[in-house]
């Protein structure tokens, strides 16, 4: 039985680098505060990252004008029948029963788009359903980096297809239910973002039921 001290010995030891391990990521999360703030030094290798894809550049269409002329469209059917202020002059497509897009006529690829979604059967609150969405552009898309957010809205960039991205969504609740129950989004360019910002917020504070 000489050998059981060496070997509680080792263990005590693997313990002790743990538990090391341990305290060392706890403090990383949660720095102490007070000291001098000093670089620390790179480790190699690096944790691993997207790469960067080369982006090709945008179609030279005149950017999304935040004075857009607007009119009125009804979609919907039911107790959520919706009157929605959209672009005069769009083009309009059914997704499907529930969503619905518009997007000037013959506008070449990685233009801009209006997209409107009834989501009320989700029955989440927008907080959950906005937290859930950032997940799932993490999951579902390339370099998607967070640039603003409100309780009820988000404004994020992604690459796809080599082109970069930027999208605005906005949560509806309007039956004061605390649930999101519409969806609006803008997808464009970088060129696009004021006026992607101003449709989408004309977009969502003129929806009316009925």
């Amino acid at each position: 039985m000489r050998w059981r001290g060496p070997v509680v010995l080792v263990a005590l030891a693997t313990v002790g680098a743990l538990g090391g391990f341990g305290l060392s990521l706890a403090v990383a999360e949660h720095p102490v505060d007070g000291g001098t703030a000093a670089p620390v030094a790179a480790q190699s290798p690096s944790l691993p990252v997207d790469p960067v894809p080369e982006i090709l550049p945008d179609p030279a269409t005149p950017a999304l004008r935040p004075d857009l002329p607007m009119t009125r469209q009804v979609v919907g059917a039911g107790d959520f029948r919706m009157s929605i202020p959209v672009p005069r002059g769009w083009r309009f497509s059914e997704n499907s029963l529930n969503e619905w897009q518009w997007r000037p006529p013959d506008q070449p690829p990685f233009g801009y788009v209006l997209r409107v979604e009834q989501v009320l059967s989700n029955r989440r609150s927008i907080a959950w359903t906005l937290e859930r969405r950032i997940d799932e552009l993490d999951e579902d898309e390339q370099n998607v980096r967070v640039l603003g957010r409100t309780p009820s809205s988000l404004h994020f960039s992604y690459v796809t297809s080599n082109h970069l991205r930027h999208g605005y969504l906005r949560w509806i609740d309007l039956t004061g239910s605390d649930n999101a129950q519409v969806e609006v989004a803008v997808t464009g360019r970088t060129a696009d973002q004021d006026g992607m910002a101003r449709l989408i917020e004309r977009v969502a504070d003129g929806i009316r039921l009925g």
